[in-house]
């Protein structure tokens, strides 16, 4: 890991880790220049910890209880050299056009508290720009004393009174680095907790207002507050990534994509109904009735890449 020079606009980085030898030194990597590496590892059972110490990094381990604990704890607990912070997961790399502009903000002393990134998905080979719905942001970038964050669905989302900036440098995400079985694994966790948020979603007013807001992160939320009250809203997620977003342009790879999101969505819907069940004490077969309502398979679903 190479030093940054003493004149350029430092930011530290924090990479989350559990289980990512296969990631863990290209994600380094990607942040060459950066001198304060940190990795704040879950408890990994490989050498995701072992490696990241050989390629620079400070390692600091603590249990992971949901991202946006995971984060704050980083916030609170590993000194950092640099007042402003880049987060990464194992799976994503910075590059050298999104370090400048980093470095560029630093530089300009913002007021800001933070700053959404934009990422580009990487599947089979090649940039999903279409079936990935590029751009979508993600809180990234941030002064430390400026940010928290709060856990929401399967992820999580900023705590600020400070104003939110949007950068346009991409970072590079590799979700299936670890292979389709895993992101499988790790997408029916997220289901249940997406199913667990859409609850709560449902339970408050639709925020209209944001529907035409000038904040393309406050739009996409609107939207998603929306889309948990649509029925049939699997195969319409598959419709609205192939046709409307023009996803079936993309190919094999595109199309494959789709699939797979829209089994995600069908496994939300499930878990949802089953939780609505519960909640009022109706039998599991009425949840499946209304699980089958809104997760229908649409017409045509490519099959899955050759090993």
């Amino acid at each position: 890991m190479s030093d940054a020079s003493p004149a350029s606009p430092g930011f530290s980085v924090v990479i989350l880790t559990l289980d990512e030898e296969v990631n863990v030194t290209d994600c380094i990597r990607s942040c060459a220049g950066c001198d304060d590496i940190h990795v704040l590892d879950s408890g990994s059972k490989d050498r995701t910890c072992e490696l990241a110490v050989e390629h620079g990094a400070k390692v600091w381990v603590n249990p992971f209880r949901s991202f946006g604990a995971q984060r704050n704890w980083a916030i609170d607990n590993i000194p950092l050299r640099h007042a402003w912070v880049l987060h990464l997961d194992a799976d994503e790399r910075l590059t050298r056009e999104g370090i400048e502009e980093l470095r560029r903000t630093v530089a300009s002393n913002p007021n800001e508290a933070g700053y959404h990134l934009p990422s580009k998905l990487i599947f089979m080979g090649r940039w999903l720009r279409r079936a990935g719905s590029y751009p979508t942001f993600q809180m990234r970038f941030f002064h430390k004393g400026r940010m928290r964050f709060t856990d929401y669905g399967h992820g999580q989302r900023e705590l600020t009174e400070g104003t939110v900036g949007t950068l346009r440098e991409p970072y590079l995400h590799l979700a299936f680095s670890k292979g389709v079985d895993d992101w499988f694994a790790k997408h029916n966790r997220y289901s249940t907790q997406e199913a667990q948020q859409a609850l709560e979603v449902c339970a408050k007013p639709i925020p209209w207002g944001d529907m035409l807001s000038r904040d393309r992160v406050a739009r996409r939320r609107a939207l998603k507050a929306l889309a948990y009250r649509v029925p049939f809203r699997a195969p319409l997620r598959w419709l609205v990534m192939a046709f409307l977003w023009r996803g079936i342009l993309e190919g094999r790879a595109g199309l494959t994509y789709i699939s797979m999101v829209t089994t995600y969505e069908r496994m939300t819907a499930i878990k949802l109904a089953w939780m609505r069940a519960e909640r009022v004490g109706s039998p599991p077969r009425a949840a499946m009735a209304a699980a089958a309502s809104a997760s229908t398979t649409p017409p045509s679903t490519p099959s899955p890449p050759t090993t």
